[in-house]
Parts: C-alpha cells; sequence; structure tokens
C-alpha cells in the first residue's frame, strides 16, 4: 500500500513508498496525522516491517508546491475521458480503447495537444482512420480540454482507497 503525503495545512501532495515514508520519519520532516495510525506504524517499524492498509502522514512545515502541467498521455487522456470512448459512448478497459487525434497529423493536427487528442474504441478509430469526425458521421460526445483539475485529484483517480481515507480524515477533523 502507499502513503499519503499532505501538505502541513493537510492538501495531497503525493503518493510516496514505504521507504521514502522511513527516510521522513527518520528526518523528522513528517508525522502521523493521528495517534492511531503513529502508534501502528511504530510498531510495525520496530518490528521490521511495513505499516499497513492506508498510510497518511503530513509534513511538518508547509511547502509552496508550483502548479504541475500534465502532459496528454495515455495514462492522463484514460483518467480525462473516464475509459469512454468519445464517439460511441463505450466504456471499456485500457487494453481495449485507442488514443485518437480528431484532426489527423497528417491532415495538420497537432500530435501531443489535449484539444486534439481523444480515447476512443478500436471500432471508431477504425471507421474515423485518417478523416475528420464529421467527414465520416462521427461526433464528439464532449469537446476535449486539458486535464486541469488539482493534481490531488489525478491521486484520487489513481488510488481511490486513499480518496476514502482522505475524506475520513475530513470528516473527523
Amino acid at each position: 500500500m502507499a502513503v499519503l503525503l499532505l501538505n502541513a495545512s493537510l492538501q495531497p501532495l503525493n503518493v510516496i513508498s514505504h521507504r521514502r515514508l522511513v527516510v521522513l520519519l527518520t528526518k523528522e520532516r513528517v508525522a502521523f496525522v493521528d495517534e492511531k495510525a503513529e502508534r501502528a506504524a511504530a510498531e510495525a517499524l520496530a518490528g521490521r516491517r511495513l505499516p499497513e492498509g492506508v498510510v497518511i502522514v503530513r509534513l511538518l512545515r508547509t511547502i509552496h508546491v508550483p502548479r504541475r502541467l500534465l502532459r496528454p498521455n495515455r495514462r492522463n487522456l484514460l483518467l480525462r475521458d473516464d475509459h469512454t470512448c468519445q464517439y460511441c459512448g463505450r466504456l471499456g478497459s485500457a487494453a481495449e480503447l485507442t488514443v485518437d487525434h480528431v484532426i489527423p497529423v497528417s491532415r495538420g493536427g497537432a500530435p501531443d495537444r489535449w484539444e486534439n487528442v481523444v480515447i476512443a474504441c478500436r471500432k471508431c478509430n477504425w471507421r474515423k482512420a485518417n478523416h475528420r469526425p464529421e467527414e465520416v458521421g462521427l461526433a464528439l460526445r464532449r469537446k476535449p480540454v486539458p486535464l486541469t483539475q488539482e493534481y490531488a485529484h489525478i491521486i484520487f483517480l489513481r488510488y481511490p482507497e486513499l480518496k476514502a481515507a482522505y475524506d475520513r480524515l475530513l470528516a473527523a477533523a
């Protein structure tokens, strides 16, 4: 299980490994968010094993995090488009879906712009081929836009179990 690292203000920053957690604990840079989690982690580390379950720690000092620009890679496109074909609406696994350029690169479309790439099923991508969607009777269900949500949103899409633990933490506070 991964470890959710929060800023001193309880803003999610990143997911770190257990090894990084041990380093930050020995340098006294982080603290556990509640005493129960701290005791469980201390017992696990004393027994030379890693804590089990969801671990949430916060930095003791606030750090400024510059806004991260996300690239329109396959993984981020699948997150943005919810694993759904943007032409027919078919939901599929990552292996069943492809990345499609709305305006083909060979016809002047940008190869790496958020507004020009979408997720499509193989059937729709084959049907569209080297044409614009309107030329073959296809229409986009949603306009492709950059993934602009806060980075925490992406963390929680990738690790839903951390989202549940973070929501419980905020509800208790």
